[in-house]
């Protein structure tokens, strides 16, 4: 049993800590999606300018470029948040531990409060992966109507 000062310490951290992991998740998505929008907002700029077929091979090189970089420093910055999910949540589950979560008959008769599999189901998490999957096919597709002309 924990001592009851460490437990008001942990009581007070748990929810700081689960609002971070959530942030985080969030700040994924609103990445993604800002991104999302400016790729799609290229490639119906793109499609649906008269100039089209007559760039040059500079123009065309120079539209590429910006679409990689767009796409670079978003993937980077969903990186970096998929970081920092990744150590809270791995705090979290620490918290929970100790809090007791995971303990048989603790909460309910010889019942945890939470899953053991919630101790390692962080780590099988791949949407940081689908993130960056909807950025890239995005920046494939418009590099696509780019060169196909």
């Amino acid at each position: 049993m924990i001592i009851e000062g460490v437990q008001q310490i942990l009581t007070v951290l748990y929810p700081i800590y689960k609002q971070e992991v959530y942030r985080r998740r969030e700040q994924m998505m609103k990445l993604t999606a800002f991104g999302a929008v400016g790729l799609t907002a290229m490639l119906c700029g793109l499609l649906l300018s008269p100039q089209k077929h007559h760039l040059t091979s500079s123009e065309t090189f120079l539209l590429g470029l910006a679409s990689l970089v767009w796409s670079g420093l978003f993937s980077i910055l969903i990186l970096q948040q998929q970081e920092r999910h990744r150590l809270a949540k791995q705090v979290l589950v620490q918290l929970e531990q100790a809090l007791g979560f995971y303990e048989e008959g603790l909460y309910a008769d010889r019942q945890t409060l939470y899953p053991e599999g919630w101790k390692t189901a962080w780590l099988r998490d791949r949407s940081g992966t689908l993130y960056l999957s909807a950025l890239c096919a995005l920046n494939f597709i418009f590099l696509l109507a780019l060169l196909l002309d």
